[in-house]
């Protein structure tokens, strides 16, 4: 039977993780799933399918079959370790206890971001995709309500930037040799030491070139609605020509240029000082909590 992972990027969503999912993809000893966001150890939590606008993107790429899961993971061979990243892992309890029972050894990678960034920048993935149409407070006040309606964790934009708790779970199941928890800012301010140390904690050689000038998953307002869906198509192969254009260049070269372009398409919206001041005292105690939990001061989310 083919293998399981021996590690996970288990979230927190819109902190970093694709970044990381690509970065690990460069190194020669590191094997990452082809899939990312596949879920397989939180399905048993999820409803049938969810069912917020856009949800079906992520349906599709939930596995929810051992055997299946298990394919992800047969080209292996000449690889030191074995990743797979889901960003929603963080967030629903019991997932960890799924990872322990199947994978006892897994080393838990848990990437953070400032939480009121965090919240804020899944509202703006959201926009950018034409899922969310509600002003960001208005978005806020329906939360709970859109949770209930089995809308996808994306949509959950205060309770995944409430840490504590979610990586309190992996601390207790696994313990602090197994869970390496890095800081969003830390890894796009100082890439080439913050890699060396995560390599270090998945017993990879350290000194490997990694290219880092590519921060993915950028969110924004699409200058052109319909020159973002052209990039966005072409980057997820979903059109002829993007099939073309993938033909003709190695994905080596053709990504960091395709998410460059993709990048330039998105206008940045900040973030409303009100509603800001608000998240920030929202989130206050929690990080207090988590600050105390990892034995760190986390001054910039302050």
């Amino acid at each position: 039977m083919n293998k399981m992972p021996n590690f996970f990027i288990v979230g927190a969503a819109r902190s970093g993780t694709t970044s990381l999912d690509q970065y690990f993809r460069q190194h020669p000893e590191i094997y990452m799933a082809p899939n990312k966001e596949m879920h397989y150890f939180a399905v048993n939590q999820f409803p049938s399918c969810f069912k917020g606008p856009g949800d079906e993107s992520l349906n599709k790429m939930i596995v929810r079959d051992e055997v299946q899961y298990r394919q992800f993971f047969a080209n292996t061979a000449g690889k030191k370790v074995i990743g797979e990243a889901s960003a929603f892992y963080l967030c629903f309890p019991g997932t960890a206890e799924q990872i322990a029972q199947a994978v006892p050894d897994a080393k838990i990678i848990v990437i953070l971001r400032e939480p009121v960034a965090r919240a804020y920048s899944a509202y703006m993935l959201l926009v950018r995709d034409g899922r969310e149409t509600l002003g960001f407070a208005e978005s806020l006040s329906l939360e709970e309500e859109r949770k209930r309606g089995e809308f996808e964790p994306m949509w959950w934009y205060r309770e995944l930037s409430l840490y504590y708790k979610q990586v309190k779970r992996y601390l207790d199941v696994f313990g602090t040799q197994q869970v390496k928890v890095v800081l969003y800012d830390e890894l796009f301010t100082n890439s080439k030491s913050v890699l060396w140390d995560i390599f270090n904690f998945l017993g990879v050689k350290e000194d490997v070139a990694i290219n880092t000038s590519i921060r993915y998953g950028s969110a924004g307002v699409p200058r052109s609605r319909t020159l973002y869906t052209f990039l966005d198509n072409v980057i997820n192969n979903q059109s002829p020509f993007g099939k073309y254009i993938k033909s003709l260049l190695p994905l080596q070269q053709l990504a960091p240029w395709a998410v460059k372009a993709l990048e330039m398409s998105l206008q940045p919206v900040p973030i409303d000082s009100q509603t800001h001041a608000q998240l920030k005292e929202y989130f206050a105690e929690d990080v207090r909590k988590l600050e105390d939990l990892l034995h760190r001061d986390l001054l910039s989310w302050h």
